[in-house]
């Protein structure tokens, strides 16, 4: 490997985090939730292929959109200039809003899609479902999407973990992504995201059923991608050491094995290949590391936005608080700082406090602390920083916590 090679390629992904800065800090927020279809009148999920399948319901729904997103001539995507619909591994329904900067045009757009779908869905006796694990079936009952990217993830992963066919067919979440202005500013979104992850994972648990059984525990679907790809998945290590920034996430992808690469318009797998030796003896090109960085997935991940990956799928209101919440905690400096100089945590505090959140719920401790007063904490802290209609959003989270309650079991 040539060292300047080398030099110059982390150079170029420490690069792309810098281009992503947004000059002017006009901050924006993008959504994504992802969604099971199913039949509940016959307890059955909707698979992608075959009559009524999921690719019938989006060749019906082309008709709404301009574009579209073909792989190998099959059908896997739509969008239009507010939002995009694709499929996650077994057909879960995705739909990513274009970044907006009020609340409350989140919640216009994602309406103007029930609206669009939602007709064809009720025909057939479908319900589109959110939740972090699917109500029904198993993952073994689950058929892939035929998208080749998906077929070679599932592969490898079955030789990382256990729990690796069970994290892409049987989970959806919910994902916000959010601007940074500065390499500084990106530190402190970041730490604090991870900061609060536990909280947030606790106040989004939306998780009754796993593999068709009462699950009587917290924070299912992140127990199951803790046995996924520990170099991939949860907490990234260093993330609260002063060293931390875009050179350092680029170090650490760096050394990441990829699964596929980008080949001719297609993929192709490359194994337990690490992007170090993949690109030993050439430079990275933007699309290259756009790819690697899609095939990272912490709790937190970068892009050239920050997205926050930690929550459950869940009803549009939930949504709603969730992203007012994230809003409050990181659009201005002071509930962040605030946050970080209180709880001067580690990576392993980070596990220990999520550990504790799923055996007790909201009677676990965060940092030391109860869990409920902590989200309480972070529910006051948020809404400081909030105008009183988005607020307001909060109130929801504010009654789970009166409660000690999750969704999972109001």
């Amino acid at each position: 490997m040539s060292r300047e090679i080398k030099r110059q390629n982390i150079q170029r992904l420490e690069q792309y985090f810098h281009n992503g800065c947004k000059k002017d800090c006009r901050q924006k927020l993008g959504v994504e939730l992802e969604h099971f279809i199913v039949e509940p009148k016959r307890q059955k999920n909707v698979p992608y292929s075959g009559a009524g399948g999921v690719r019938e319901l989006l060749e019906e729904w082309q008709t709404f959109y301009p574009g579209v997103y073909r792989e190998d001539g099959v059908l896997l995507g739509l969008y239009n200039s507010e939002y995009g619909l694709s499929l996650e591994p077994a057909a879960q329904l995705e739909i990513s809003i274009a970044p907006q900067e009020k609340i409350s045009s989140i919640e216009r757009v994602y309406r103007s899609f029930l609206k669009t779908v939602l007709p064809s869905l009720e025909r057939r006796g479908y319900a589109l479902v959110t939740a972090g694990c699917r109500p029904f079936g198993t993952s073994e009952e689950l058929e892939l999407i035929p998208k080749k990217r998906y077929r070679y993830m599932d592969a490898y992963f079955q030789e990382k973990g256990p729990a690796g066919r069970q994290m892409m067919r049987s989970t959806a979440a919910t994902q916000v992504s959010i601007d940074y202005c500065s390499e500084q500013d990106f530190i402190r979104k970041y730490r604090t995201a991870c900061l609060a992850m536990p909280a947030l994972k606790l106040l989004t648990d939306n998780t009754r059923i796993l593999e068709g059984k009462p699950y009587s525990g917290y924070l299912a679907r992140t127990g199951i991608w803790s046995r996924v790809d520990e170099g991939r998945c949860g907490i990234l290590p260093g993330v609260f050491d002063r060293s931390f920034g875009f050179r350092a996430y680029a170090e650490y992808l760096w050394k990441l094995e990829p699964i596929v690469v980008p080949e001719k318009g297609s993929v192709r797998p490359v194994g337990h290949q690490r992007v170090c030796g993949l690109w030993a003896d050439r430079l990275l090109e933007e699309e290259e590391i756009a790819h690697i960085l899609s095939m990272t997935f912490p709790d937190v991940r970068v892009k050239q936005y920050v997205e926050i990956r930690g929550a459950d799928s869940m009803p549009l209101p939930y949504v709603l608080a969730y992203t007012a919440l994230l809003k409050g905690l990181t659009f201005d400096k002071t509930a962040g700082e605030e946050l970080l100089d209180r709880y001067p945590v580690d990576s392993a505090a980070v596990k220990k406090a999520e550990r504790s959140l799923a055996e007790k719920g909201f009677e676990g401790e965060i940092y030391g602390e109860p869990a409920a007063g902590f989200c309480r904490r972070l529910i006051d802290l948020a809404a400081k920083q909030l105008a009183s209609e988005e607020r307001r959003c909060l109130e929801l989270f504010e009654e789970l916590v009166q409660m000690k309650k999750t969704m999972g079991r109001e």
